[in-house]
């Protein structure tokens, strides 16, 4: 009984354990773990999802990881990660759950502030075959050290009550005014220039009305305006 039950003891104590990432076969998503100057062959890490819907995150060398052997070390597989002094977590916060990444971007949720960050040391692209909608209870905010732009394919609506535009504006294409509910009128506080005709189907009034403005002299005559 001796042997089976020193037999059974070392199975239960290989059952479980803690190692180090050694190497990792980033296309079999695979890796190897150290144990002291034991190591162990390829061993499948665990992940969240893996069907219809699938998730990747890959191991990295120098992780601590859990790894369960049930009948032996040729079928281990690799079921979680350890912080540790050289890989700390990032946030001790019950409130929050965080993501740092090796080059310094980091994304989190604050429940209690309720504050959804991301800072990304990069480019950040949204691709949708869809439409794209968002909506803020309050204000919405952007800001740009350098140029916006903004491409439509079809159309562009801009609907507010008042829109204020500051800086030199450039229109490469005509301007139509519509009027519309709050009316027709174009106000300028400055000069006007044009290097074409400017025509209307009503009055002009520049001090003097246009239509208004007569003479009494004879054609060919000159004389004052009445």
């Amino acid at each position: 009984m001796s042997f089976p039950l020193a037999e059974l003891q070392r199975q239960f104590n290989n059952l479980v354990r803690i190692g180090t990432v050694h190497s990792v076969d980033y296309q079999q998503n695979t890796a190897r773990v150290e144990f002291g100057t034991v190591v162990t062959d390829y061993l499948p890490w665990l992940t969240t999802r893996a069907a219809g819907n699938r998730t990747y995150d890959s191991l990295e060398v120098g992780e601590q990881v859990f790894v369960i052997t049930p009948p032996g070390q040729a079928l281990g597989v690799i079921v979680g990660v350890l912080n540790q002094t050289a890989f700390p977590a990032p946030d001790h916060s019950p409130e929050i759950q965080k993501t740092v990444y090796k080059d310094g971007s980091e994304v989190s949720y604050d429940r209690e502030a309720h504050v959804l960050t991301a800072d990304i040391k990069g480019d950040v692209k949204v691709f949708a075959t869809g439409n794209i909608q968002a909506e803020a209870k309050k204000d919405i905010s952007g800001k740009a050290t350098k140029a916006v732009s903004l491409e439509a394919g079809t159309a562009a609506t801009i609907t507010a009550p008042k829109i204020t535009l500051n800086g030199i504006i450039t229109l490469n294409g005509p301007l139509s005014q519509g009027g519309g509910s709050n009316g027709g009128n174009v106000s300028f506080n400055g000069s006007l220039h044009t290097t074409g005709d400017i025509t209307t189907s009503s009055d002009v009034v520049a001090r003097v009305s246009l239509n208004e403005h007569t003479h009494g002299c004879r054609n060919g005559g000159t004389e004052g305006p009445n």
